[in-house]
């Protein structure tokens, strides 16, 4: 298929998730500025920026860990009520959030798994308790997701016996167990020693091979290029630069991003 006809067929996949205009203020410091960004089913979007651009806080209001101020967020379609609560923005339907949420599976940065749970417990205990999963399918779908991720043989051991690209590998497998539509990933690499971050990045590209649904912030800009197909750029809480990897990579349009690119911004 041509390029051309690769970008229609592209265009005409069911749209993932949508979020208009969010905004978002910390006291006076306007961390978002009006952001959007579509995705559709099997797209994986790279978000780019240096520190303080708002990246992470746009994940975290995408899945309500924080409330913007104003803005609309779609999941398939719905759209996360909100309205006002004390003066200030806030969900309507905690109900509706906490099922959204289910289809948003988040990987954080830090891995935040549970200490006093095996890995094996740590992977199934949102399928029990959120989807409602008995005991044997919630097990059986999360040694499945251990394997699919390289660390079925640590079902047993606790995430301190683990190395940090081990964990976060975990982390995956527990956001996997979710069957999410849309899987958030908040800079998944950024806290690994430098020799286990490929083992991370390898498992993420395989998903994007298989047509999972990513947003992904991240500082890797080879995975950018190579397994992402849309590339946002953010500064000081704004979309400076958006387009095709390999496009707008190659030639950005916005000089800030051009700086970035080449190591000028920190």
């Amino acid at each position: 298929m041509s390029e051309a006809g690769q970008t229609q067929d592209a265009a005409m996949k069911p749209i993932a998730l949508d979020v208009k205009e969010l905004h978002k203020k910390f006291g006076q410091h306007e961390v978002l500025k009006g952001i959007s960004l579509t995705a559709r089913d099997h797209d994986v979007v790279a978000i780019l920026g240096s520190s303080g651009s708002g990246k992470s806080t746009f994940l975290r209001c995408i899945n309500l860990l924080e409330t913007p101020d104003s803005g609309e967020v779609r999941v398939k379609g719905e759209l996360i009520k909100m309205g006002q609560r004390r003066g200030a923005a806030a969900p309507i339907d905690m109900k509706q959030v906490d099922r959204i949420r289910a289809k948003l599976s988040m990987v954080f940065q830090q891995f935040n798994l549970w200490q006093h749970m095996t890995i094996l417990e740590n992977v199934t205990a949102a399928p029990i308790h959120v989807l409602g999963k008995d005991r044997k399918s919630a097990t059986d779908k999360a040694e499945a997701m251990l394997a699919k991720v390289g660390v079925a043989d640590k079902r047993h051991f606790y995430p301190s016996q683990l190395s940090g690209g081990q964990q976060q590998r975990v982390a995956i497998a527990r956001a996997l167990a979710m069957d999410p539509e849309v899987m958030l990933f908040d800079e998944p690499t950024s806290a690994l020693d430098p020799e286990l971050v490929n083992e991370v990045l390898k498992v993420m590209r395989d998903l994007a091979a298989e047509g999972r649904t990513m947003l992904v912030v991240t500082h890797e800009m080879g995975f950018a290029k190579e397994a992402a197909n849309k590339v946002m750029f953010l500064h000081q809480g704004r979309v400076e630069d958006e387009g095709v990897p390999k496009d707008v990579m190659a030639n950005p349009n916005s000089e800030r991003f051009r700086q970035f690119l080449s190591g000028s911004l920190k």
